[in-house]
């Protein structure tokens, strides 16, 4: 899929998997079963990063909520996932139905950030209405969103910083003081 969803050919998703094309579509039936596999085998492992942050009471949000940071980003920076992603663009129109595992994966993906800022609330350290859509706009602006996929990866340095206003922005706008502004 390196090529991208479309330019890629049965026999060169066979060859660069040592298979034959029949052995393909019989386990996979299609293009889009095959991706379909993909995505159902690689989210669980992009999942175990992220709820092996440690969200101990004595470290501060930023510090958390910063590794959980740096692990979105290295998604967004991971060559294959980033293939994986612009696969699922360009076939969205072949896979309806898949569209909506992979807006569930992502919000499996999220929960334990969702989780973090849940506890965070209940402990009145943070002020969010909904912990989940919190996640969500820190996914977002810790990654770039889904657009990020398209362009090049950001270098470290740009990561770093990018990642630090992220921070920024979202810390400032859930801690408690942010309740004095409205």
């Amino acid at each position: 899929m390196a090529v991208g969803y479309r330019a890629a050919t049965m026999d060169g998703i066979a060859a660069s998997f040592g298979a034959s094309k029949s052995t393909i579509y019989r386990r996979y039936g299609s293009k889009a079963g095959l991706l379909r596999a993909a995505m159902e085998r690689g989210v669980p492992l992009l999942l175990d990063p992220l709820t092996n942050v440690s969200t101990d009471a004595r470290r501060s949000p930023r510090s958390v909520l910063r590794d959980y940071g740096e692990i979105i980003q290295s998604y967004h920076a991971d060559p294959s996932i980033r293939a994986m992603w612009r696969a699922v663009s360009e076939a969205r129109e072949e896979l309806n139905e898949m569209l909506e595992d992979v807006v569930d994966q992502q919000d499996r993906a999220l929960a334990p950030i969702a989780d973090y800022l849940t506890a965070l609330a209940i402990n009145g350290k943070i002020v969010v209405s909904d912990p989940r859509a919190a996640a969500a706009c820190f996914g977002a602006l810790t990654s770039g969103g889904l657009a990020s996929f398209l362009g090049e990866p950001l270098r470290d340095k740009e990561r770093h910083a990018a990642l630090e206003l992220a921070l920024t922005l979202f810390l400032d706008g859930i801690l408690p003081r942010a309740m004095d502004r409205k």
